[in-house]
């Protein structure tokens, strides 16, 4: 069962929902990004449940409230203003989750879904978003976008790559440059590309994506 609470960023009330563990303090925690459809209850839903099961805190931010957007068009993107208000949301909402009682905040990571995978990785080249060295990024469905791309360095956090190969919304090249990227910069990473798959994945899939995103973070967080 989660909870939810408003926390304050540019001046903007933001939702945050989260599950934490009842016992197992200090406790790992994963704050989940969602996408353009800014759906964050249905990646609850879907993903969350996996996560908790290892003993790990669960946040979800409605980052979209400090813009008031309600769908990521191209306009929205390109407009210069909701993408730093985004990342600046984010920074927030782990500054705030590294100060929860119980939380481990030296074990904190991302997880994000198409743009929010863009979000996340964007915020993994920096050194400590919000004042947090991140642990891990899952990026599902995403990338890492110019300028952000040129700033990654070997300090980069581990991460797992998940994307379709039949993505029509992020072509799954965007994965392949990643990996080639994370390679380059010897970070430590997994990718993990389905055939046939598009930017969601099949219920089938579904079951194999948890069980690796579980595995990962397990190990890495």
């Amino acid at each position: 069962m989660t909870s939810i609470q408003t926390i304050q960023s540019g001046g903007k009330p933001i939702r945050v929902h989260y599950s934490e563990p009842e016992t197992g303090a200090p406790f790992r925690a994963v704050l989940m990004l969602h996408g353009a459809g800014g759906n964050v209850y249905f990646w609850l839903d879907h993903i969350a449940p996996a996560i908790a099961q290892l003993g790990i805190a669960v946040y979800a931010v409605h980052y979209f409230d400090g813009t008031g957007t309600k769908y990521a068009s191209a306009a929205v993107l390109a407009d210069g203003v909701s993408i730093p208000a985004w990342l600046e949301t984010v920074r927030d909402t782990l500054a705030w989750m590294a100060q929860r009682p119980g939380v481990d905040r030296e074990r904190i990571a991302l997880l994000g879904v198409s743009l929010g995978g863009f979000v996340a990785l964007a915020l993994g080249t920096e050194p400590a978003p919000g004042g947090v060295a991140l642990r891990a990024i899952v990026d599902l469905s995403g990338g890492l976008a110019p300028p952000w791309d040129g700033m990654a360095t070997e300090a980069f956090p581990p991460t797992l790559i998940v994307h379709g190969e039949s993505d029509p919304v992020v072509p799954v090249v965007n994965a392949h440059l990643l990996d080639a990227l994370l390679t380059r910069l010897k970070v430590k990473h997994e990718i993990h590309t389905f055939p046939h798959e598009g930017h969601w994945f099949s219920m089938r899939t579904q079951i194999e994506v948890m069980r690796g995103i579980a595995g990962f973070l397990d190990e890495y967080l």
